[in-house]
């Protein structure tokens, strides 16, 4: 039992970084019709913004902290003005080949920058232990599950309860009747690229203390946030949730009760039988012809 307490925990804590990752997968989708196949680059840029501050620079956890994800703020900008913005005209699929190009770029860029060997990012909770029916649990697992939910619960804050939000969901509802409501289009959709970014940045850093970080760290996460959103139904942000502590679950548990070999097979053996069977998700979001 306590080592099924263990596990469980383990898996809502990693099946949390897929879960935001897949979020932010999500909100840039809704908005734009894209998908971000640079999703994944993010994290990684994320948890090596964390490596910049925390590592590199010796700041203190907070400082280094918010500075990480102010980093990540402007990328998400830069990355919606220099890529999407210019694009916005293009068919959808130039646009996906761009963020998949970008993605490639970051992870190269990265690997100039940082090299080719592991960092390990230091939790503000390292050696920080705690006891649950007997079983061992690491702090830093534990918080993770809980930024996560208040993640969740400040985007439903925004999404429900300010004009900011209810602006960004009439954009991706209908883009068209949006502008023609004389909301600003252009600085909304900046905000979901933004939005996107910081997203990353929380998954990247929480992930930093639980992962080797290397800079090809980006594409097993992309897969994984992909196989959630799938799981949980495409488009949709409970769905999301739910796919990415799916995943995560069945990647720790099948981890240790079958094989490691065959962790990744499980998850994506569900997500191909999600297709076959329920391919609009647990949600039943509508699959969309774009993206």
């Amino acid at each position: 039992m306590t080592d099924l307490i263990q596990l469980l925990i383990n898996g809502l804590a990693i099946g949390s970084v897929y879960a935001l990752a897949a979020i932010g997968f999500v909100i840039v989708y809704s908005a734009t019709g894209v998908v971000n196949f640079a999703a994944g680059q993010f994290v990684m840029f994320g948890t090596f913004a964390g490596v910049a501050m925390l590592l590199n620079a010796q700041l203190p956890w907070p400082v280094g902290y918010g500075a990480a994800l102010l980093a990540m703020a402007l990328f998400g900008a830069l990355f919606f003005a220099v890529l999407y913005l210019p694009l916005r005209a293009s068919p959808v699929v130039t646009i996906i080949i761009g963020t998949v190009a970008i993605g490639i770029t970051m992870q190269n860029a990265a690997l100039l920058a940082f090299g080719s060997w592991p960092f390990r990012l230091p939790s503000p909770l390292e050696g920080v232990n705690l006891t649950v029916a007997g079983a061992t649990i690491s702090a830093h697992a534990v918080a993770a599950v809980i930024v996560t939910a208040l993640m969740v619960a400040l985007l439903w804050l925004l999404f429900f309860r300010t004009s900011l939000g209810i602006g960004m969901r009439a954009v991706a509802q209908d883009i068209k009747a949006a502008r023609l409501m004389g909301l600003k289009v252009n600085r909304l959709l900046a905000l979901s690229w933004i939005l996107a970014a910081l997203l990353a940045g929380v998954a990247g850093l929480m992930l930093g203390p639980m992962w080797f970080a290397d800079t090809s760290m980006g594409d097993p996460i992309a897969l994984k946030a992909f196989a959630a959103t799938i799981i949980g139904g495409f488009g949709s942000l409970p769905g999301a949730i739910v796919g990415g502590l799916f995943v995560g679950l069945s990647e720790v548990l099948g981890a240790s009760y079958v094989s490691s070999a065959y962790k990744d097979l499980i998850s994506f053996g569900i997500m191909i039988l999600f297709l076959l069977v329920r391919p609009q998700g647990v949600f039943g979001e509508r699959v969309q012809d774009r993206g």
